[in-house]
């Protein structure tokens, strides 16, 4: 008899980021207005996209389960055969989002750079090396998005737009003209994003995903069906046991995935808030914008924390 193991996703876990606490520091800082508000915008935009990269680990690691439970499912009618073990999303496409999200992350770090007190010299390397990679992106790049042939063309200038500013790598004194420059970039490589991931019944990785797990418990079931007059009453019990678990394993991530769509459609609302206070002292509608990215940040933690606790 073939056992099956259960099938959940697995990620390092996020860092315990003190979103509050970092931002209630920031402002006691002998920094502008304007800088306070950048280097707290910074610290969560970084967590954000963090947390878009464990939305893509998730989808690949979830579509690699779902293919060896299948396998193991119909081993004893079908040779097994490593090779049909595929990525859903192939190297190059993993290849073209992590170098923009390494870009976006480069941009948060630049923001922080800029907007403190004491230059980071020794990031700079890092940040035009960023910037390079996403000048050099081109339509092509995008073939295994999820988006259309427009949104493609839009992401290249998007990209090359933030490149720019990251191989520019201005100083503090430019701090308003970086946020202009980048704004409309980043609400469109957002939305892209966000677009990519998109939702459950439309296309998009969140679909692919929940499509997956359907797989997976329908693959369950077959397997105990088949194997009903093998298993012992105990035996029977554990792998319908299994099934529950999926279940929630894929409301889960379902619910991780739209959580993690929500945050960019926060990010870039909290850029546009950021950018609209260059001459304000007092800033009540990007504090709002902040929380709400900051809150959302915290859900999607919780949330893949939990998914990676699961075994």
């Amino acid at each position: 008899m073939n056992a099956r193991k259960s099938i959940v996703p697995r990620f390092r876990p996020l860092w315990g980021i003190a979103f509050s606490g970092t931002i209630i520091a920031l402002c006691g800082c002998a920094l502008s207005p304007l800088a306070t508000r950048t280097a707290a915008f910074s610290t969560v935009a970084t967590a954000t996209v963090t947390q878009t990269t464990n939305a893509y680990q998730l989808v690949n690691q979830t579509y690699i389960d779902a293919q060896i439970a299948t396998l193991v499912a119909t081993y004893d009618r079908t040779p097994f055969d490593a090779t049909k073990i595929k990525d859903f999303l192939p190297a190059k496409d993993v290849e073209v989002r992590t170098k923009i999200l390494d870009g976006l992350k480069q941009y948060a770090t630049l923001l922080a750079e800029v907007s403190g007190d004491k230059p980071i010299t020794d990031l700079e390397t890092q940040t035009k090396a960023a910037g390079d990679s996403l000048v050099k992106l081109q339509q092509d790049d995008f073939k295994g998005f999820k988006i259309d042939s427009t949104e493609k063309d839009l992401a290249v200038t998007a990209l090359s737009a933030i490149g720019a500013v990251l191989i520019e790598h201005e100083r503090s004194r430019a701090l308003p003209g970086i946020l202009d420059k980048a704004n409309k970039p980043i609400q469109d490589i957002c939305k892209i994003l966000e677009d990519d991931i998109g939702t459950v019944g439309k296309a998009g990785l969140a679909s692919e995903l929940h499509l997956d797990y359907d797989t997976q418990i329908l693959d369950q079931q077959r397997f105990i069906r088949e194997n009903a007059s093998s298993l012992s009453v105990d035996q029977r019990r554990i792998e319908i046991e299994k099934l529950p678990a999926l279940v929630l394993a894929q409301h889960k991530s379902d619910e991780a995935l739209a959580a993690t769509s929500k945050s960019l459609a926060a990010l870039a609302s909290a850029h546009a808030a950021l950018a609209a206070t260059k001459t304000q002292k007092d800033a009540p509608a990007f504090k709002l914008e902040l929380n709400e990215l900051v809150q959302d940040a915290q859900t999607i933690s919780g949330m893949y924390n939990s998914l990676s606790a699961k075994k």
